[in-house]
């Protein structure tokens, strides 16, 4: 049924790029309003949120503006209307109850944080994670001492700007927020550190208050939402303060002080050569920890994303 359902809107969607129009605009934009609206309904056959959310906000345009204008049908009016639905009910609230794709769904499970975060350098001031460079010395959590410290960004462990991916939305009872992906690993102030996805309402984790202090604070809600671009920092303690709340840099190993440890060259090397800015790196995940993530899949994968 899905699938008769997707063929007979294709071919609406062929016979409307067909159809005179009568736009005053250039038609070309018309082409590109279809194929927007083509891959909203191929994600939706696809189950893919990805999909669907890359083009969400073009399909909100194109519906108020050039396609409304080259749709007569009432076939073509009830397929544009589910497409609008799509993007308007899944993105960028994965887990809505209106939205019928699953959350997450084929998604890669990236290790980052939101594209839109901040992090707090020592002077006090806060810079977007995505306008981090090597070299930036910023606030970090000592898991030791439950105190905030200075220390160095080395490089990005991850760093994808423009990708999309599903991110936990964790906010606490003062109204913090912080948007990590599912298998990144937080300080709590009990369970030790806990995958984003374990992370429930009820539990404490660390935050930075309004006067420079660490101290803990109670998760008030927990969403899926669908971000654009994710960032994973690496520094020399393993630890930093995201939107004023302490994270640790690693993911993917439900062991914090393991994956700190598994790292250790990868410090050493920046510790003994510098820094790279990141103007200079490759898009995506820096060869030495996708090694690492590759050989514990074959070897220990036990200790993965538990």
């Amino acid at each position: 049924m899905i699938f008769l359902k997707f063929i007979l809107i294709i071919g609406m969607l062929v016979t409307i790029t067909d159809a005179q129009c009568s736009i005053a605009g250039d038609p070309k934009e018309v082409v590109k309003c279809v194929q927007h609206i083509t891959l909203v309904l191929y994600g939706a056959l696809a189950k893919d949120l990805k999909i669907i959310c890359q083009v969400a906000a073009d399909v909100s345009d194109c519906l108020s503006t050039e396609i409304s204008d080259c749709v007569e049908a009432e076939i073509g009016i009830a397929a544009l209307n589910e497409a609008k639905r799509l993007a308007e009910n899944c993105c960028p609230v994965a887990n809505s109850t209106s939205c019928p794709i699953l959350s997450g769904s084929h998604f890669a499970m990236n290790s980052c944080f939101a594209a839109d975060s901040l992090l707090t350098l020592v002077n006090g001031k806060q810079k977007q994670i995505i306008e981090l460079q090597s070299g930036d010395t910023i606030l970090a959590y000592d898991d030791k001492t439950n105190n905030l410290i200075p220390t160095n960004v080395l490089t990005m462990l991850d760093y994808q700007p423009k990708q999309y991916a599903v991110f936990k939305q964790l906010t606490t009872v003062s109204g913090r927020q912080l948007s990590l992906t599912l298998s990144h690993l937080l300080p709590t102030d009990i369970h030790g550190y806990v995958m984003a996805k374990n992370i429930r309402v009820g539990m404490n984790i660390y935050v930075m208050n309004d006067d420079g202090l660490l101290v803990t604070e109670t998760i008030s809600n927990v969403i899926d939402v669908v971000k654009q671009g994710y960032i994973a920092p690496l520094t020399q303690q393993g630890t930093l303060i995201v939107n004023n709340v302490a994270a640790s840099c690693y993911a993917t190993i439900n062991n914090h002080h393991l994956a700190h440890v598994v790292l250790a060259p990868m410090r050493w090397w920046y510790g003994l050569f510098g820094e790279t800015k990141v103007s200079d790196k490759t898009i995506g995940i820096h060869w030495f920890p996708n090694m690492l993530y590759e050989m514990t899949t074959f070897l220990m994968p036990s200790i993965l994303q538990n």
